[in-house]
């Protein structure tokens, strides 16, 4: 076995290094730890935006990433500790989930927690989930990546994640909440997540007797040129969602109510209609043409409103931003 050294914390570099190593034969299974810094993962078959509070994670500049393999999304700091295996899909390692999380779980066991494989594809500890996990194929290679929460910031969960089911109706594959727990909490002895991090390699590189390496300097430049060619890119993030209808309402306080329903299509608006008994004396219809094809961000969306005289079509004392906010929320 190979265990890469990769001290990234650039969630586009890290998931373009998942794909790259395992198109690439390196003539032995491959292990490496890594960590993402302030970021949302939603998985292949999900619809981004409704996996996530896009008003919440654009103004905390939080990373959205779509990944390779399926499952739901999650949020990611420095407080959570990634893994990958690279194995022959053929391998008894790679029989099926619990094989091959098998190690991961004895070295939890080591530091006295009651870790165990529970479900399909996740590690519990009493019954709450530590540990997420998917799978992806190439030929004869097998990709299984997944997350062990350490030390995670469990609050910006339902910050990141929280989506009013109610507004969004699409095919995407929706995430199932799960009870979660960080280990850090539940260790007799006090750790960092370095300490963490170096027992793991330190257990695998024993058991396993890997052979510690860092990545090359011309895999380095390739993984960077596939992250800013695909992982980096609006269309992999927002624009392979499934397509989504949209509906939500606001009554802003002597001013009236504002009623959007629109469909969005490859992360772009295909179908818009504004109602509401608000007082603008100016017809919504131009703003509602301007609005097709625009893509579905706060950003694109406000520098097209602001092409209009919001108080003339909605009313006075109308802002850009409340209008924004009833059309992505």
């Amino acid at each position: 076995m190979i265990y890469f050294n990769n001290p990234s914390t650039d969630v586009y570099f890290n998931l373009a290094l998942d794909e790259y190593l395992l198109k690439h034969d390196f003539g032995d299974e491959i292990f490496y730890l890594w960590q993402n810094n302030n970021t949302v993962v939603v998985g292949k078959n999900q619809n981004t935006l409704e996996e996530i509070n896009l008003k919440a994670v654009e103004e905390d500049q939080v990373n959205i990433i779509r990944r390779s393999s399926g499952g739901g999304a999650v949020y990611q700091d420095k407080g959570n500790l990634c893994f990958s295996f690279i194995v022959d899909k053929n391998s008894p390692l790679a029989k099926n989930y619990q094989t091959i999380l098998q190690p991961i779980i004895e070295v939890l066991q080591k530091l006295g927690l009651s870790a165990k494989f529970a479900g399909k594809n996740d590690i519990e500890i009493d019954g709450k989930k530590i540990s997420g996990n998917a799978q992806l194929t190439y030929q004869n290679r097998l990709l299984h990546h997944g997350t062990i929460l350490f030390d995670v910031d469990l609050a910006k969960l339902p910050k990141y994640l929280n989506v009013d089911q109610s507004k969004i109706i699409s095919k995407g594959i929706k995430s199932i909440p799960a009870r979660v727990t960080n280990i850090r909490p539940l260790l007799k002895t006090d750790i960092t997540i370095e300490q963490f991090r170096d027992f793991i390699i330190q257990q695998l590189v024993s058991d396993k007797g890997a052979q510690v390496l860092d990545l090359p300097a011309q895999v380095i430049a390739e993984v960077n040129k596939l992250a800013d060619e695909k992982y980096r890119t609006w269309d992999w993030n927002y624009g392979s969602s499934p397509e989504f209808t949209y509906q939500h309402k606001i009554r802003y306080e002597g001013k009236g109510t504002v009623d959007i329903r629109l469909n969005v299509e490859q992360g772009k608006i295909t179908k818009i209609k504004i109602f509401g008994d608000f007082l603008g004396s100016q017809g919504a219809e131009q703003l509602e043409a301007a609005l097709i094809n625009c893509k579905y961000t706060r950003v694109d969306i406000k520098n097209v409103l602001e092409q209009f005289d919001i108080q003339a079509i909605f009313g006075q004392n109308f802002t850009t931003d409340e209008i924004i906010d009833v059309v992505i929320n």
